[in-house]
């Protein structure tokens, strides 16, 4: 009888013990991993240092390693990163798209060794805005913008690039330009740059060479403007209004869109033979040969 006592407190003492065994040895198993896991993150195998981060495609514009150490530096990345961050993608991404010359990220790949690889898709230049008054020294004399007229910074390369010279001018606008990397908010400048991407590689083709706004906004309207085009040969072509945001709606029903005025320009030199300065479609084809755009 004593011994069945016996036997009974032995196995109600197991049924308390074992759950206190498994659960001591399961928060034994969870602060070990912990530790392991945090300290995962800043071992060799998974840091990363600034130096490996990469952009996969370049620009024609601007280069990508300046843009990336200047990333780096205005956004504290050359602080410790880990590859298993689950933040890192993303915060890449909000500090590389912050930079003036970035439009958007469009993928973050990661590698084993460390390293990161980042594929951008760039702003581009399709214009370009010059002063109409004597400067101070310090002072920038022109400036450019891309499509949706956010001001692109310009370093002393690329003042001096022939590609520069290239661009469409917009002319008769009053020189105050926004910071880098913000809209250019005049409805000159908007308007302009919607003609100039409209018109694209013709640009040059055409023979064109500045963007001539009113001087007043249209009746009706407080930012959309009336246009003009200018030859390198010095003839103005008539644009007519190029509505802003909802004044095409509200203003322009009877006017035509950017994309198809530019489709009679180019029906029209195609038609004739002649560029808008009346050049033959001889010269116009040795031009580009030669990327000369003045007669």
């Amino acid at each position: 009888m004593l011994s069945r006592r016996r036997g009974s407190v032995r196995q109600i003492s197991r049924l308390f013990t074992l759950p206190l065994l498994f659960t001591a040895l399961a928060a034994a198993l969870y602060w070990g991993w912990q530790m392991v896991w945090q300290a995962a993150p800043w071992s060799p195998q998974f840091s990363l240092h600034p130096a490996n981060i990469e952009i996969s495609n370049a620009s024609d514009w601007v280069d990508r390693d300046a843009i990336l150490q200047q990333v780096v530096h205005e956004a504290s990345l050359d602080d410790q990163l880990s590859l298993l961050d689950p933040g890192l993608n993303e915060r890449l991404s909000l500090a590389i798209e912050d930079h003036p010359w970035v439009e958007t990220v469009e993928k973050v790949e990661k590698f084993q060794p460390p390293r990161v690889v980042v594929t951008l898709r760039y702003r581009e230049p399709v214009a370009r805005v010059e002063s109409n008054t004597v400067n101070g020294s310090e002072a920038p004399s022109h400036c450019i913008v891309d499509r949706d007229g956010v001001l692109l910074p310009l370093d002393a390369l690329l003042v001096t690039s022939p590609a520069l010279q290239t661009l469409p001018r917009i002319e008769g606008v009053p020189f105050r330009p926004p910071r880098p990397g913000e809209v250019w908010q005049d409805g000159r400048i908007r308007g302009g740059v919607t003609i100039a991407s409209e018109l694209g590689n013709d640009w040059r083709r055409f023979s064109l060479q500045s963007i001539l706004p009113s001087r007043q906004p249209i009746i009706g309207s407080s930012e959309s403007y009336s246009f003009q085009l200018l030859t390198a040969g010095g003839k103005k072509i008539p644009w007519g209004p190029q509505y802003v945001d909802t004044d095409q709606n509200r203003l322009g029903e009877d006017e035509p869109l950017a994309r198809e005025k530019a489709d009679r320009l180019r029906e029209y030199v195609r038609n004739y033979g002649v560029d808008l300065d009346g050049n033959p479609s001889e010269r116009i084809e040795a031009n580009e040969r030669q990327g000369i755009t003045s007669p």
